[in-house]
């Protein structure tokens, strides 16, 4: 007999140990927004929804009990219909739970944390080879706040993470000294600064509700893209990646991946340009910052030009020179594994330069 509640007990368990052991990878002020968001998942809450403080600071402390009691423990494989499959068997797990109108995802993120998450299934279509998922109502997750996930030319996009995110994206709109392209972003969409306290809720939720959706193909044709550069990236890359995990060089390497991903022909930045998604160009040059401004510096200057004349080209070219930037380094960073020098000082030394602005994984 299937049980979505048995199975959703087994993701829970696997989450918390994930918590438990990597808890300690976020600064304390994306800890606490991880588990405010972790806390409204849990609870039924919408990213809209406020909450109770007192509520959430003793369903903290109980949390860091439960860490504490789980953080030597092993994780457990799922068990579905008297089958067991190992946590990270995507494809098994899917095969049941699909049919049944569910979503299943696992796998390894920033800093090498394990990710799990178990959703309800909202909706399923294929570009080309590639079949996509879009995840609705989450049932069970960790801290990790990934929007899109890939296994093989599987793509899960996790739409109620995108509206934390963008959510947490309009906050920093209504700061006093958000970025330009920010505000640019949200205006495409019919959003303006503190809106949400001028309207009702309901046109409110229904413009930032559509702004999500439409925003989701930027994070497929991501995940698009990161499947396309496998052929560069080898199982080399991610055996570089697990050899020096919580380093700047891993975040820098892991920056890098993404930037061959946004600038390849199929991935986000052809997609936006192609399609002339304004919205899309104006939210992604306001969250560009750190390793990938560093490796395709054509674009801001690219991004003005854009602004003054509307041209596109322009923006096409710079991801093409982001591209070959990316590349190139990418070149090098398996000249250097393959001749036993890839250490995180030789990569910070000899690819990373001054960039002392270290942000974190973005998909």
């Amino acid at each position: 007999m299937f049980n979505i509640d048995n199975i959703t007990a087994q993701v829970k368990h696997n989450c918390n140990i994930s918590d438990a052991q990597f808890w300690g990878l976020y600064s304390p002020c994306g800890l606490l927004l991880r588990m405010r968001d972790l806390y409204k998942t849990e609870h039924n809450l919408s990213s809209a929804d406020s909450v109770d403080h007192k509520k959430v600071g003793a369903w903290i402390d109980k949390r860091e009990d439960l860490w504490e009691a789980a953080e030597h423990k092993k994780f457990i494989d799922i068990s579905i219909h008297k089958k067991t499959y190992s946590p990270f068997s995507i494809k098994g797990i899917n095969t049941i739970l699909n049919k049944k109108g569910f979503i299943y995802a696992a796998g390894y993120g920033n800093m090498m944390k394990p990710a799990f998450m178990l959703a309800r299934l909202s909706e399923q279509f294929s570009i080309g080879r590639y079949r996509v998922y879009i995840a609705g109502r989450e049932l069970a997750r960790d801290l990790a706040t990934t929007p899109a996930m890939t296994r093989g030319h599987t793509i899960i996009v996790r739409v109620e993470v995108m509206q934390y995110f963008y959510r947490d994206r309009y906050e920093d709109m209504n700061a006093k000294n958000c970025s330009s392209a920010l505000s640019r972003a949200f205006d495409e969409y019919g959003i303006s600064r503190g809106m949400d306290k001028k309207v009702s809720v309901k046109r409110f939720e229904n413009l930032f509700s559509d702004m999500v959706k439409k925003e989701t193909s930027a994070f497929v044709y991501h995940e698009v893209g990161e499947i396309a550069q496998r052929r560069i990236l080898g199982t080399w890359w991610k055996e570089l990646l697990m050899d020096f995990p919580y380093s700047r060089a891993e975040l820098f390497l892991r920056n890098l991946k993404d930037t061959l991903a946004d600038t390849c022909s199929t991935g986000m930045l052809s997609h936006i340009i192609e399609n002339r998604k304004t919205g899309s160009l104006h939210f992604y040059i306001a969250l560009l910052k750190g390793f990938r401004k560093n490796i395709m510096p054509e674009l801001v200057p690219a991004y003005h030009e854009f602004l003054k004349s509307d041209n596109w080209d322009a923006l096409d070219q710079a991801r093409k020179s982001g591209y070959m930037n990316a590349k190139q380094m990418a070149i090098q960073v398996k000249d250097m594994n393959d001749k036993d020098r890839a250490t995180p000082e030789n990569i910070e030394r000899e690819l990373m330069g001054d960039s002392s602005n270290v942000e974190g994984q973005r998909t």
